[in-house]
């Protein structure tokens, strides 16, 4: 093609034929194993990324379960702790004994409680649980100490009853 004075020339069907040929050897493929591996890795990588987007889901929820898995067995062994020095609790003290027989009966209830829906908590009733341990577990060192909640108060009633007697000794002698 030849451009003289600004006139372009227009091929004749023999060269027009010649860069047709040219045009389709070039684009002649042959097996490059370059561009092969090429598609390979391309379609390795796009299954790689579906292959995280599923699992790094599944993988997180397993771990939220194995974590609540954790939680749950650290609350229980704590209640067996906690059961087992509320048991070993003894005194001479009559109140302090009353209180370790009412949290042994809580303890109890809990215990039955726990035996039967330990699988079916929800992580928010682990935690309430956990806190509630941590409560009993407060209130049973302290009747492991020797301290009793709640104090004994006699009653001296013999003054009213002697006033009493005299009142209705006088009236009878009337």
């Amino acid at each position: 093609m030849d451009v003289s004075a600004g006139i372009p020339v227009v091929p004749t069907i023999n060269e027009s034929k010649k860069m047709a040929q040219k045009i389709v050897y070039s684009a002649n493929f042959k097996r490059d194993y370059v561009a092969f591996f090429a598609v390979i890795l391309f379609f390795a990588m796009i299954a790689s990324e579906v292959l995280l987007a599923v699992s790094v889901p599944a993988y997180m929820s397993r771990e939220n379960v194995l974590a609540n898995e954790v939680v749950k067995r650290k609350m229980l062994l704590r209640f067996d702790r906690v059961r087992a020095k509320c048991n070993n609790i003894n005194s001479s003290n009559e109140t302090l004994m009353l209180e370790k027989k009412l949290i042994s009966e809580q303890f109890e209830q809990l215990a039955i409680y726990l035996r039967a829906e330990s699988d079916r908590l929800t992580p928010d009733e682990i935690l309430k649980m956990s806190d509630l341990m941590l409560d009993l577990e407060r209130i049973v060192a302290r009747l492991g100490a020797g301290k009793a909640y709640s104090k004994e108060n006699r009653l001296d009633s013999s003054e009213y009853v002697n006033s009493l007697v005299k009142k209705y000794a006088l009236e009878g002698e009337k």
